[in-house]
């Protein structure tokens, strides 16, 4: 929010976004998230995962909930190179480095907060799409 009086932004923080400006993120475990050494098959595991309800998005009511993930990731196909790196201007939707597979992502989610819980059948994305790669931009070309 831009407040025209001082020239300067405003920071209306709600419960749920960080000081940053991040939301709906939420720092997992360091051995959540693992992919096989080919780069073909990756998986998140997530066993009681703490987050933050917030109902509408920088809505004012806000409370906990746990959630339980298990998403697995296999390419089915070789990786191909997108992206121009350094190349092209650093503002410049081009400006990366990245090998993405076309995969097949399966798993199940589950979670629950104060009066409510859900659980998924298993999930697919075989009549939709996923994808599994790795990407260098910013600082890191």
């Amino acid at each position: 929010m831009f407040d025209p009086g001082s020239g300067s932004q405003v920071h209306d923080l709600h419960a749920g976004i960080l000081p940053n400006g991040l939301f709906w993120t939420a720092q997992i475990p360091d051995n959540a998230f693992q992919v096989s050494p080919d780069g073909q098959v990756a998986s998140l595991t997530l066993r009681a995962q703490p987050l933050v309800e917030t109902f509408v998005a920088g809505g004012p009511l806000a409370i906990a909930a746990q959630v339980d993930v298990d998403l697995l990731w296999q390419a089915t196909g070789a990786p191909i190179k997108r992206g121009r790196g350094a190349a092209v201007e650093p503002t410049s939707p081009a400006a990366f480095i990245g090998r993405f597979a076309e995969a097949l992502c399966t798993g199940t989610v589950s979670g629950f907060e104060t009066g409510f819980s859900f659980k998924t059948g298993e999930l697919t994305s075989a009549d939709s799409f996923a994808e599994l790669g790795t990407e260098r931009n910013g600082v890191f070309l």
